[in-house]
């Protein structure tokens, strides 16, 4: 049960404590042309909509459309699968987009099928988010989004190239092909990887403010703080 201080907002906002990363990327930027995969109650939506006055949003999930999410002409909402590539594909055609979030239903597969066709169908210099990456970290038996990205920024970081072999390496046990790690390496100029290494504002489940602070529990029993928890890839396209 939400309380009154957590209703209506994302839990980008009080759980997760996005928001104030993406701002330090997003001041004095306009996205024109934003789309979100995962809309839950809407509360993202809103956000967005608030947040860029002047943008054109659509937003997609499995979900047909529910009484909950917001009404504005401004916002335009497809239903798809993110199991099946071709629902993605036809969405991400629709137009050419400055900003993406891909808050889903964060089952890996889903995660890295979004990111390769949305980093795709990105403007220059667009931008790219990939909330909630810590759930790939649940099975260490398969190399995921997390371990790709991570990867590719380190190659960066020390300067060398990601070659034929090395994208053979990187793509080993995973959902990713070797010719789409090369294809991400040219297509991302930066990656920025969010840890949150504080409490949450409040608790997504109840929507308590107090917790059992020797526990990390909320005294609803969610935890509120551990190891794999609120992760989140910020990454801009070349």
């Amino acid at each position: 049960m939400q309380s009154d201080s957590t209703k209506g907002v994302s839990d980008k906002f009080f759980w997760h404590g996005y928001i104030d990363f993406y701002e330090s990327f997003f001041k004095d930027r306009e996205f024109p042309i934003i789309a979100e995969f995962g809309l839950f109650r809407g509360d993202s939506i809103r956000w967005l909509l608030n947040r860029f006055p002047k943008s054109k949003i659509y937003g997609a999930d499995i979900l047909s459309y529910q009484s909950t999410w917001p009404k504005d002409d401004r916002f335009k909402f497809i239903q798809l699968d993110q199991n099946n590539v071709n629902e993605i594909k036809h969405f991400l055609s629709l137009e050419k987009f400055d900003l993406i979030i891909e808050d889903g239903s964060h089952i890996p597969k889903h995660q890295v099928n979004c990111l390769i066709e949305g980093m795709r169908s990105l403007n220059s210099k667009g931008i790219y988010i990939l909330e909630d990456v810590h759930t790939s970290l649940q099975d260490q038996s398969i190399s995921n989004s997390i371990n790709v990205l991570l990867a590719i920024d380190h190659y960066k970081r020390i300067n060398k190239t990601i070659n034929n072999s090395t994208a053979e390496k990187i793509a080993q046990n995973s959902f990713f092909s070797p010719f789409e790690i090369l294809e991400l390496c040219q297509s991302i100029n930066k990656i920025q990887l969010y840890r949150r290494n504080h409490f949450p504002n409040a608790c997504f489940n109840c929507g308590s403010e107090e917790f059992e602070y020797f526990k990390l529990e909320c005294f609803c029993g969610a935890s509120i703080y551990g190891d794999i928890d609120s992760m989140s890839f910020l990454i801009e396209k070349v």
